[in-house]
């Protein structure tokens, strides 16, 4: 059925609207009845991720900074859309997204936060954007860091965006470079680590999430399904499983009679396809990568079967 939907151009997971382009929303990016609000944001990326800072924070760099991360909002990272997260954010400060918060207000959410709410608001200015799914070298010496970043088209070619670099994560990780336009070379996308492991190019003990002990060849095999997701417009969390990664992640192992898999599907998305309707043709010819309507995923610690919108 996923994939017959894919092929018919139709939101999979039963939104009323057939999606097209990138700068369309998904039932993800779609603001919903925070659209006004949302748009009073800049849409310039640097402008953009120093306004991001008002209000949401990465909840491993609060709990860096000592930042006590209250009970109600240990759960803001499964908030899953644009919609739930701007719901939340106005529930606990009514004030224009462009006004600081206190932390008390913040949400405490993930790269992935960052990142779709960039998309979101690109979008709504018509911008082609989507998300990126994979690991940078900037976050942690050393180490290919799992990270969610914004790609947006302009100018003729595709610029990645780390929407999570406002001004304090600037100055904090020492990044010199324009963080609208993310050197390639920083970015390994799930489909081109796989790829780089297989080959002995990239260490897999040398990429994964630094601070919860995440790493290996397991690891990159999921996000090569996630990457692939997203840009077929299909928007999950980090911790999201489906098809063969539901056992490589309990196992933490990858069976060598799916490596050619995983080979094959990352071979083809290697380099994106050049429209929606390129991607969800080609992901149409690898059904087992494809998600269905749940997945399994982390909710309160624990792995749940939950929708994936």
């Amino acid at each position: 059925m996923l994939r017959l939907l894919i092929n018919m151009g139709i939101d999979v997971y039963g939104a009323i609207k057939t999606i097209m382009k990138y700068s369309q929303h998904t039932e993800w990016s779609d603001p919903h009845s925070f659209l006004e609000q949302l748009v009073e944001l800049p849409c310039e990326p640097r402008e953009l991720a120093d306004a991001l800072e008002n209000f949401i924070i990465h909840h491993a760099a609060a709990r860096s900074l000592d930042l006590e991360i209250p009970q109600y909002a240990e759960t803001d990272r499964n908030l899953r859309t644009v919609g739930r997260l701007l719901k939340t954010v106005f529930e606990r400060d009514h004030r224009p997204l462009t006004e600081h918060r206190e932390p008390s207000a913040y949400l405490y959410g993930t790269c992935h936060d960052f990142a779709l709410l960039a998309v979101s608001r690109l979008r709504s200015h018509g911008f082609d954007a989507r998300l990126r799914v994979g690991v940078v070298d900037y976050l942690e010496i050393g180490y290919w860091e799992d990270h969610w970043l914004c790609e947006y088209f302009t100018g003729g070619k595709w610029h990645l965006f780390d929407a999570q670099l406002g001004n304090r994560a600037r100055s904090s990780f020492g990044i010199d470079f324009d963080i609208g336009h993310v050197p390639r070379h920083r970015f390994r996308s799930g489909c081109e680590l796989w790829l780089d492991i297989r080959s002995g190019k990239i260490d897999p003990a040398k990429c994964g999430v630094s601070f919860a002990g995440i790493h290996g060849e397991w690891f990159a095999a999921s996000n090569v399904l996630r990457d692939v997701a997203t840009l077929a417009v299909i928007e999950p969390l980090p911790w999201d499983s489906w098809g063969p990664a539901r056992e490589i992640n309990r196992n933490k192992t990858v069976p060598i009679e799916r490596h050619a898999d995983f080979d094959g599907l990352a071979n083809q998305f290697v380099a994106p396809p050049a429209s929606l309707d390129a991607a969800r043709s080609l992901m149409a010819q690898f059904p087992w990568a494809e998600p269905g309507d749940t997945v399994l995923s982390f909710v309160d610690g624990a792995l749940e079967e939950c929708s994936i919108v």
